[in-house]
């Protein structure tokens, strides 16, 4: 996997960990993450952190067209 430059605040998916992942903090070395599940959906943070995980176990998220289309029907049809 190509290493990448993650942000606080980039959504990830981690390699052996099921769901969507935020991006907390990045260690000053670069080479950890912490990350906190993620609901995409509602676009807020579920549960607490996880600590000082490898970047080359991240890879981006990428949403496809349809769970987008989704996502926005949702949020239009769904009150806070």
């Amino acid at each position: 996997m190509a290493s990448q430059n993650f942000k606080p605040g980039q959504i990830v998916v981690p390699e052996g960990l099921i769901g969507v992942y935020r991006v907390v903090a990045v260690s000053p070395d670069g080479r950890t993450a912490d990350i906190e599940k993620f609901d995409v959906s509602s676009q807020k943070s579920v549960g607490d952190p996880i600590r000082s995980v490898a970047l080359n176990k991240l890879s981006p998220y990428k949403e496809d067209a349809s769970q987008a289309a989704a996502r926005t029907v949702r949020e239009a049809t769904t009150e806070d």
